[in-house]
């Protein structure tokens, strides 16, 4: 690194009144580290994968213009073998496995991990995946792709309640055409029960009396029981009268 380089760092530091020792504490990045970036030294006997992800740490921390500054920075990044993918480091894992190494409590690979730090090293992990751009567009296409099946499934829904309401109404309107009407003109006292030949059901009971005309409205043939004929006219929808015989009897109207 050169001089000039550091010195960015140098300036937004003091112009925020801030100690080396204040940045090292809230960076928890090794203050001899900080020194050597505000000073262009490039011997920290680290990898420059790690250095890159301290100065980038410290660049945001002195709220510097991060891509401006890492675009500046002489240090390479570190590209993987084999790879065309440029190997993204995770700094919050960088910084935890410094802190463990101030704390001489960095584990070799046979060594027995606390559940705690498994955990934490895992969450670390997750946080890297979610930070991931291909990540980001993974739950972005799949948002969307929601979205899309979403507005086709209430649209499929609309158009099919309003195909239902459309064969209901279609229905409705083909019984009344298929419905006829059927006039009781009672001479007299007498007492008439209409039924649906079909199904059995009542559709009317009860007394009628002289000068009373009962309408029934019917779609399919119906039965007309009575108690005195010759008291009743029974006149069908097509004009036609029907005369029933005195005494108790009755009639099919189709």
């Amino acid at each position: 690194m050169t001089k000039e380089f550091g010195q960015q760092f140098v300036e937004a530091r003091k112009e925020q009144g801030v100690t080396l020792e204040k940045a090292s504490e809230e960076t928890k990045i090794k203050m001899e580290y900080l020194a050597g970036i505000e000073s262009g030294e490039s011997d920290f006997n680290l990898p420059d994968i790690y250095l890159r992800g301290f100065i980038k740490i410290y660049a945001r921390y002195l709220k510097l213009d991060v891509d401006a500054v890492m675009a500046d920075c002489p240090v390479e990044e570190f590209e993987v073998l084999h790879s065309k993918c440029v190997k993204k480091v995770a700094y919050n894992t960088l910084i935890a496995n410094e802190k463990e190494r101030e704390d001489g409590s960095d584990f070799g690979i046979n060594d027995t991990i606390p559940f705690s730090k498994k955990f934490k090293r895992l969450m670390e992990k997750f946080k890297i995946i979610i930070q991931h751009r291909l990540f980001l567009k993974i739950v972005s296409g799949l948002a969307i792709v929601t979205l899309i099946f979403v507005v086709f499934f209430k649209a499929f829904s609309s158009k099919t309640e309003y195909t239902k309401i459309q064969s209901r109404r279609a229905d409705k309107i083909l019984d009344t055409a298929n419905q006829s009407v059927l006039s009781l003109i009672p001479t007299g006292n007498v007492k008439v029960v209409v039924r649906s030949k079909v199904s059995g059901e009542k559709i009317f009971a009860g007394n009628l009396e002289s000068g009373e005309v009962k309408k029934i409205v019917y779609s399919s043939p119906v039965q007309v029981f009575y108690d005195n004929g010759e008291f009743l006219l029974v006149k069908q929808a097509n004009g036609e009268q029907l005369y029933p015989q005195p005494g108790r009897g009755g009639i099919e109207i189709k």
